[in-house]
């Protein structure tokens, strides 16, 4: 027998084997596990144990003899890594819009970008939770609050995957400090994981139905994460219901056998499946059982998202084209967030507009983002010099650095405090780059400063630009938060950009001059400075978690608090309606309220709501978030914002039972523009009931994912037990497949149960669809159409989208 080594280089290299046609050809016209375990049986061990291996930085070995190619994947999170592609914000900027729509429109634009340029899978969306703002990867994290990312990230993911691209959400779980990335022990409760730190990851793996898990570099409570049966298995796979592929981080497999046995499908980044797994397997150390499951994970994901079947080619032509510039520019404006307005000094007056000293070391500098993987290289960036001198002219900004973004030299404050003086108003370009915050390898770090606060000496020139000209504007670019307690008195205006992409410098210049009303809200709150800071530990036991979870337990107030932001108009908050009798533990609660626009121009509104759990004897936090709608609104214009939270959003994890349950007893919740901006509020009781499910489609996939016609299709749908009791094995639950309404396929009876908080991928048992033109069409699945299962809310039953047969 040759050595293993050799044979997966000449899969890799896609070589001519004895093919044995046969298997190939049965299994393409099977269902999908049948059509699995057809392939599986077809392989040799070597075969099997190449499913699982790299062949280069960023693609898996094609199998030539059973036509089965490997995943071709490529950074990042936001945009396309190694080509010149669009630079969307990054995850901190993407959830700064609090706007699910324009994530998902963001979404879909990113994966057309990576099918264009040849990529099946994005390494993306990165959705992890911001511990501290001084970690290196900031950028790329969504925020503080995991039910925020959850919303607005499961909606980029499945953006993505409108398209033939794969999303890879990441990292499973936590990224966080850089400089110990590798080692840094996470320390975990149970509930912690279930109901905060990976609440986020739960949401998007079964809202956004993502076809791949990256696992993490970081241990957690003594296992690596790519080597924890607790996180992989128990977690992701049987509480969570996640039935396709995990990928490991970049070289973050550290033990062979435990990260196989552990769940960690494919080893990416290093060797050491390639070197390890023959010797595992030969020997018996790793059961045949094991490598089987993981080649079944690889396989079932490899059908559905069409590897295996017809899969169509994209085109370099819809990449970086007139309507994702549209759509970038939208983002960016979308993502920026107004915080401070003295004497209404924004917007700028362009009319009586004569001179702009524009100072800062980031003044000049397009394409801002930490350093790492996350990197974009697109064909252009939009510096805020540029895109204030193109809606000006040249001549009316007068620019200079200042000093360096953190260093000591104050050499360059005389020729700042000139040009200040010289202008009606001066812009101070503040914040951080590549060189401040990064990804932990070769020359990427936690912030440069090891503070939370504006480094360098960016504060000291703010506070003498300001003695200058006290007409002073601050616009701070950054991927985490930079605190700025010592100059934020002496500035009149305060603009906060996290990352907004290559389009950054367009969008800051028209929300400084009035184009676009500025509507961000912080994904994040900024502290006063490093002592309002948590020690910042590997212990994360703490079930309040952190952010405006931590500011509140200790009755502490940060500079500007989680969802702050102003606007150039003014609302009012009125009207609230609640619920006046008790509801049962489980069934929805309808909160709404009245927003008017009470200013002269029209402007957005992004109306949030937080729920307190009164009664509960665990150690609950002050309050969550539970619900919020970006609205617009014109001059005087009122609207209804309502929310309908179900038993999903007052679940708490009991260690006990290991169940998902909700608590009976007194709630209280507040509505308004802020976490710390809740004008309005109320109460409600929730009584003990009888337990129900409650039952959503969140996707519906087919195979082939992209047919042709005359090929059958078989049907699958996502479904997620989002209520307070399980749907057990035998149930009379039905789905019902449609196309263009018509019913081509059904399902009738659970072959496994379905229980609270876990998500299914049910396949249809009859199917008779053959397409027999090529068009679009709309594929839709219901479950429970008939009402036999009592159900808390009947009216989330059912899902669409559009399908294309080629």
């Amino acid at each position: 027998m040759k050595k293993p080594v050799s044979l997966f280089r000449r899969l890799a290299l896609g070589a001519a084997f004895a093919v044995a046609a046969s298997p190939a050809a049965t299994a393409q016209r099977l269902g999908l596990e049948p059509r699995v375990d057809s392939l599986l049986k077809a392989m040799s061990t070597e075969e099997k144990l190449a499913q699982l291996t790299k062949n280069s930085f960023m693609t898996t070995p094609d199998n030539a003899r059973l036509k089965i190619p490997g995943f071709v994947m490529d950074d990042g999170p936001h945009g396309v890594r190694f080509q010149k592609a669009t630079a969307w914000p990054t995850g901190m900027g993407m959830v700064s819009t609090w706007h699910r729509g324009l994530a998902e429109q963001v979404g879909q634009a990113m994966g057309e970008e990576f099918w264009a340029f040849g990529k099946q899978q994005q390494l993306g969306p990165c959705i992890d939770l911001a511990q501290d703002p001084r970690g290196g990867r900031s950028a790329e994290s969504g925020g503080e609050d995991p039910y925020l990312i959850g919303q607005l990230q499961s909606r980029v993911a499945k953006g993505i995957q409108k398209t033939p691209v794969m999303a890879t959400v990441k990292h499973f779980m936590i990224e966080g400090k850089q400089s110990t990335r590798h080692s840094r022990n996470e320390l975990f409760t149970d509930r912690g994981v279930m109901e905060h730190y990976g609440y986020n990851f739960r949401t998007v793996v079964q809202e956004g139905a993502v076809l791949s898990v990256m696992s993490a570099y970081n241990l957690i409570n003594g296992e690596h994460a790519a080597e924890s049966p607790y996180l992989l298995n128990t977690v992701l796979r049987e509480r969570w219901g996640f039935p396709f592929y995990v990928v490991s981080d970049w070289d973050a497999v550290h033990d062979t056998k435990k990260a196989i046995l552990a769940g960690n499908d494919v080893c990416m980044g290093s060797d050491d499946y390639l070197k390890d797994l023959p010797g595992l397997v030969a020997s018996g150390a790793v059961p045949m059982t094991a490598i089987d499951a993981a080649v079944r994970n690889v396989l079932r994901t490899k059908i559905m998202a069409g590897l295996l079947d017809y899969y169509p080619k994209g085109s370099k032509a819809d990449a970086n084209t007139p309507a994702h510039t549209q759509l970038n520019q939208q983002a960016a404006r979308e993502s920026i967030i107004l915080l401070k307005n003295s004497g209404n000094i924004l917007p700028l007056k362009k009319a009586s507009l004569k001179r702009i000293a524009l100072i800062g070391p980031n003044a000049d500098k397009g394409n801002l983002n930490c350093y790492g993987s996350s990197e974009t290289s697109p064909p252009y960036a939009v510096s805020l010099k540029q895109g204030l001198e193109t809606k000006l002219g040249v001549a009316k900004i007068s620019f200079a650095k200042g000093c360096d973004m953190n260093s000591a030299d104050t050499t360059g404050f005389r020729l700042a405090r000139e040009l200040a003086r010289g202008a009606d108003v001066v812009i101070f370009a503040a914040g951080l780059d590549s060189t401040q915050e990064g990804e932990g390898y070769n020359s990427g770090h936690d912030r440069a400063n090891n503070s939370a606060t504006l480094p360098g000496q960016q504060q000291a020139l703010i506070n003498a630009l300001a003695k200058a000209n006290p007409n002073l504007v601050v616009v701070v670019q950054s991927g985490g938060v930079c605190a700025m307690h010592e100059s934020l008195p002496r500035m009149k205006g305060l603009i906060y950009s996290f990352y907004a992409g290559q389009e950054a410098g367009t969008a800051l210049a028209d929300v400084l001059l009035g184009d676009y009303n500025p509507a961000g809200r912080m994904p994040v709150s900024m502290p006063t400075g490093d002592s309002q800071l948590t020690a910042w530990s590997d212990d994360l036991r703490d079930a309040n978690g952190v952010g405006y979870r931590m500011y509140d337990k200790k009755g502490t107030k940060p500079e500007f608090a989680f969802g702050a932001g102003l606007s150039y108009t003014t609302f009012q908050y009125g009207n609230l309606q609640v619920p006046k009798a008790p509801v049962s533990a489980g069934a929805p609660v309808t909160i709404s309220v009245d927003v008017t626009n009470t200013g002269a121009v029209a402007g957005d509104e992004v109306v949030q709501l937080y729920l307190s759990d009164k009664s509960s004897k665990l150690d609950m936090p002050v309050k969550q978030l539970k619900g919020f709608e970006r609205i617009n609104l014109a001059p005087k214009q009122k609207k209804t914002v309502t929310f309908t939270l179900s038993a999903e959003d007052f679940y708490f994890w009991n260690e006990q039972t290991k169940a998902y349950e909700v608590h009976p007893g007194a709630y209280s919740f507040n509505v308004g523009s802020a976490s710390d901006k809740l004008p309005l509020g109320g109460a409600f009781t929730l009584q003990a009931a009888t337990a129900k499910p409650d039952l959503k489609v969140t996707q519906v996939f087919t195979v082939p994912r992209f047919p042709k016609p005359g090929q059958p299709v078989t049907f699958y749908a996502m479904v997620k037990n989002m209520g307070t009791a399980p749907v057990p094995t035998g149930s009379k639950l039905g789905v019902n497949f449609t196309i263009d309404k018509a019913a081509v396929g059904s399902l009738q009876g659970l072959q496994q149960p379905l229980l609270p908080g876990q998500a299914r991928l049910l396949p249809a048992t009859t199917n008779n669809w053959k397409p027999t033109a090529s068009g679009n069409f709309t594929v839709g699945a219901v479950v429970d159409g008939s009402n036999a299962i009592s159900e808390w809310l009947e009216s989330n039953n059912s899902f669409s989208r559009p399908i294309r047969v080629y």
